[in-house]
C-alpha cells in the first residue's frame, strides 16, 4: 500500500442496506487475523468515509450481505508505525511489516504493551508491504518491486530474498500451503512458497464488477479477506473464482478512531 494521497474521492455512495453485525464467536475466531484488517482499513484511508468501493455504485440486481463489526478490545501500537502487514504469532505477540523508505522494518511485538522486542530495520531504498507466516517463515513483499524476503521467525538475521511475478508486492496470506499475493490491482495470486511460480490468478468481482486496489490480505474460514486500499471496506473473496461473497464496513471504526484521544 502506497503512501495516502491527500486527494479525495468526490462521489455521491448509495446508502447500503442495514448491516449484519458479525457475531462475536466468529470475531473471537479470526480476531488476530482481521486485527491488520481493521488496522489498515482505519489507519491511512483518506476518502470521505461513506465512500465504498466503485463496484458497490453499480446497484446490482443480486442481494448481497453486509457486516458491521463487534470492536473486542484494544491494545497499544506505536502510533509511528506505518503498519503494512501484520498478524498473530502466539503467545500474546504479533509480527509486523512497516513501510515508508528509510522506515521499513519487521518487528516482533509484545501484544499487551505494544513493546518491539525484535526489529530488523530495511535498506533505505526498500518500502515494506504484506507479510505472513507459514511455518517457522516470515514471508514479506515490498512495494514498486518484484522482491521479497524470508525470515525466521526466531531470528530476524537469518533471511533471503526471493523474486515474485505480481506486478509489485502489497498483501501476503496464506492457507499454509500456498501464498496469496495482491498487487494494488484487481487480480489475487496464489504462489508456490518454495518456486513462487504463480499457480493460478483470478480477477476479484463483485457481481460483474472488477474490485481493484486489492490490498492487505488474510486467510480466514476457506476465504480471503481483503482490504480495499482508500476504502473502510474489507472484501471477502472466494479464491477459487475471485468473486466477492460479501463486505464488511469499518466505517464506524475510524469515525470513532478520529474522535479518540488518540
Amino acid at each position: 500500500m502506497p503512501p495516502a494521497s491527500s486527494s479525495t474521492l468526490s462521489v455521491s455512495a448509495p446508502a447500503p442496506p442495514k448491516p449484519l453485525h458479525l457475531r462475536r464467536p466468529l470475531i473471537a475466531a479470526a480476531a488476530a487475523a482481521l486485527a491488520a484488517l481493521l488496522l489498515l482499513a482505519a489507519a491511512y484511508a483518506t476518502w470521505r468515509v461513506d465512500s465504498p468501493p466503485a463496484a458497490l455504485l453499480a446497484r446490482p440486481a443480486a442481494p448481497a450481505r453486509f457486516y458491521s463489526f463487534d470492536l473486542v478490545r484494544e491494545y497499544p501500537h506505536d502510533p509511528d508505525a506505518f503498519t503494512q502487514g501484520l498478524l498473530y504469532g502466539g503467545n500474546d505477540t504479533l509480527f509486523e511489516s512497516t513501510g515508508l523508505y528509510h522506515r521499513s522494518s519487521v518487528r516482533k511485538v509484545e501484544l499487551p504493551t505494544g513493546k518491539v522486542l525484535d526489529h530488523h530495520q530495511m535498506d533505505g531504498d526498500m518500502f515494506g508491504e504484506g507479510l505472513t507466516l507459514l511455518g517457522d517463515r516470515l514471508f514479506q513483499v515490498t512495494w514498486l518491486k518484484n522482491d521479497g524476503f524470508i525470515y525466521d521467525r526466531h531470528n530476524f538475521t537469518k533471511r533471503k530474498s526471493f523474486t515474485h511475478k505480481m506486478r509489485d508486492g502489497w498483501g501476503l496470506a496464506t492457507d499454509g500451503k500456498v501464498l496469496f499475493g495482491s498487487d494494488g490491482s484487481s487480480k489475487l495470486y496464489q504462489m508456490d512458497p518454495k518456486s513462487f511460480k504463480v499457480m493460478k490468478m483470478v480477477t476479484v468481482k463483485y457481481q460483474d464488477n472488477e474490485v481493484p486496489n486489492i490490498n492487505e490480505l488474510e486467510y480466514i474460514d476457506s476465504e480471503v479477506w481483503a482490504n480495499v486500499w482508500q476504502t473502510d471496506c474489507i472484501a471477502r473473496i472466494s479464491p477459487e473464482d475471485g468473486q466477492v461473497l460479501s463486505w464488511i464496513f469499518l466505517h464506524e471504526l475510524r469515525r470513532n478512531l478520529w474522535n479518540s484521544e488518540y
